[in-house]
């Protein structure tokens, strides 16, 4: 079995500040050892991912080659992109989180481990199973279609990410393998720092306006910034699309709101807490936002994005 099965790694090394170069090495060593034949391709710059996962899935593969994606959500962001771009848009792949956040990998319930990762392709344990993404469109400026795993949020969440971005703890925090505490610490200041905004929203034939939007985020899933349950009951094989807008009465009533969030999820009756569920949805915003893709920065914009849900095949 191990000398017909093929790996072919695709790997952002700095993902993680390095986490992704060490599982890569481990994953390298269980090969060799194994005995199993293997190639690897490395993502240099922002972007790269897209054009080497295009390259790979424009060519035809063979059942017993499996592409295995070693990154953060940004580069699994980029991979799934490149993909569904390509001749072949549902070429199946494996994704081991390596980032700081990972909430793809929690919500699709993927190991981590790189040993169990292979073991489980070598029992044909793992097989590419349909698995939902978000998709989204621009249509003032493109007909690009663009794919994502995790959200696209605007507001909030979007300047959280900023902050954390542009922070020189964020290294440090990862290098103690507190990565996710970055989140933490700048939630405090974007809830005094972010301003409220108006949005228009449609889907099922309906309306919605909101006038004091804090946070409008669109997701694939429960998590956001590390494993926080922002919306329990999404679900990553629900093939539905939800939008979360959260407004802001008073800081006082939004601080109750994140509180009972982190809790136990009775945010979702707050009556500053709204999602809508559908196959697709309109989010229109008319100020200039902070907005996030999968954790990867979007320049400050009013946006016209109308949301998706899609598929691809992933080793689940």
């Amino acid at each position: 079995m191990n000398s017909n099965l093929k790996i072919h790694l695709l790997v952002n090394e700095t993902a993680g500040n390095g986490r992704a170069k060490k599982i890569l090495d481990r994953m390298v060593l269980l090969l060799i050892k194994e005995k199993i034949t293997f190639d690897v391709k490395k993502s240099a710059f922002a972007g790269e991912a897209i054009r080497l996962a295009q390259t790979y899935a424009d060519k035809q593969h063979l059942k017993n080659e499996v592409l295995i994606i070693i990154g953060g959500d940004g580069s699994l962001n980029e991979v799934l992109n490149g993909i569904k771009r390509s001749q072949n848009p549902l070429t199946p792949f494996a994704y081991l989180p390596a980032g700081t956040g990972n909430d793809f990998g929690r919500a699709a319930n993927l190991p981590s481990d790189p040993q169990v990762l292979l073991d489980n392709i070598k029992q044909h344990v793992f097989t590419p199973t349909l698995t939902d993404c978000g998709s989204f469109r621009l249509p003032e400026i493109s007909e690009q279609t663009y794919y994502f795993a995790n959200s696209f949020g605007i507001g909030f969440d979007a300047y959280v990410n900023h902050l954390s971005n542009i922070s020189n703890l964020k290294k440090l925090l990862n290098k103690l393998n507190e990565g996710k505490l970055i989140y933490v610490l700048h939630i405090l200041s974007a809830l005094y720092k972010q301003d409220t905004f108006h949005v228009d929203l449609e889907a099922n034939g309906k309306r919605w306006h909101y006038n004091d939007a804090f946070l409008v985020t669109t997701t694939n899933h429960p998590y956001l910034g590390g494993g926080i349950p922002l919306l329990p009951c999404a679900k990553i094989d629900s093939h539905k699309i939800d939008t979360v807008i959260v407004e802001k009465d008073s800081l006082k009533k939004l601080v109750k709101l994140f509180l009972d969030l982190l809790k136990d999820g009775s945010h979702l009756n707050d009556p500053q807490f709204h999602y809508i569920e559908a196959d697709k949805i309109t989010v229109i915003t008319n100020q200039k936002e902070f907005a996030q893709v999968d954790g990867e920065q979007i320049k400050r914009q009013p946006f016209k994005l109308e949301f998706a849900v899609d598929q691809f095949r992933l080793y689940r």
